[in-house]
């Protein structure tokens, strides 16, 4: 039951309802939200009361916002943030992943560069997007994944899972969003270390078949020079071969009801679909 108290003649609730619980859940889970985001997963119209819902967080500091004149410059959403308060508010609703270690990191979420806020929501944007077209496809973010054991050190930018007639064998994916800005020792380090991993068993407490790595990048240039590099990598490596495709963000914005925008590394001439990449080599 919600408490409430007397200030002055109003009463003033001093606990969250479900709905409040719901959101400061979902910013916390991608880090960093923009109103439009929260709207699609909530699976409401943003302009429905949703800003009015996201300021009475704001106001009551469980919920603050980065948004600046470089924001608008670089055409992005405001973005919001859990406070040390909001993280403390739901650790003390059951979420014991929420460590004080990890209330004490929320102060950086004040100070972090626009750049990281700018791949964080393009994160969110696009694995809503291929939820969009695959309602069943579970999304776990790097903050999900930290729960676990099993995961690389280097966490993917997500992981998903998507459902097969087999209930004990979804496809799975690492998916990565590779920004035309990371540099390619960056992009090179992250394959290595995803083939050093899975070479020394790191997925094998899984039981499971290897997932499917994602790289989803900016242009169809960039696409071009990903695949590149990845096979050099892979070359490099004892396994050469892990299942990677690409795919671009104009692709997966554009994408039809066929889906078909996958490309592996390894044969560039094919286009495939999410559920039917395998990591079966």
């Amino acid at each position: 039951m919600d408490m409430v108290r007397v200030v002055g003649q109003r009463y003033v609730r001093s606990s969250l309802n479900k709905g409040q619980i719901t959101v400061l859940e979902l910013v916390y889970k991608y880090r960093f939200a923009s109103r439009q985001l929260v709207a699609e997963s909530l699976g409401v119209k943003p302009e429905n009361g949703l800003y009015e819902k996201l300021e009475v967080l704001v106001k009551r500091e469980y919920l603050a916002k980065r948004f600046d004149k470089r924001l608008k410059l670089q055409a992005m959403p405001a973005a919001y943030f859990i406070t040390p308060n909001g993280l403390r508010t739901l650790q003390e609703n059951g979420h014991d992943d929420i460590t004080d270690t990890v209330i004490k990191a929320g102060y950086k979420n004040k100070t972090v560069g626009l750049d990281f806020i700018k791949h964080t929501l393009d994160v969110y944007k696009y694995t809503n997007l291929l939820k969009r077209h695959y309602p069943a496809l579970k999304i776990f973010t790097q903050r999900d994944m930290a729960r676990y054991d099993y995961f690389p050190e280097q966490l993917p930018d997500a992981f998903l899972s998507l459902p097969t007639d087999n209930p004990e064998q979804p496809r799975r994916f690492f998916f990565d969003l590779i920004s035309d800005t990371m540099p390619r020792s960056a992009l090179d380090k992250r394959i290595a270390n995803y083939c050093e991993f899975f070479d020394e068993g790191g997925w094998d407490p899984t039981g499971s078949e290897l997932p499917v790595i994602l790289l989803l990048s900016e242009w169809g240039a960039a696409e071009k020079r990903i695949q590149r590099n990845v096979r050099i990598q892979l070359g490099r490596s004892d396994m050469e071969e892990l299942p990677v495709y690409t795919s671009t963000t104009s692709a997966l914005e554009n994408m039809t009801d066929e889906r078909i925008i996958w490309t592996s590394v390894e044969d560039t001439d094919e286009l495939e679909e999410l559920a039917a990449l395998t990591g079966t080599p």
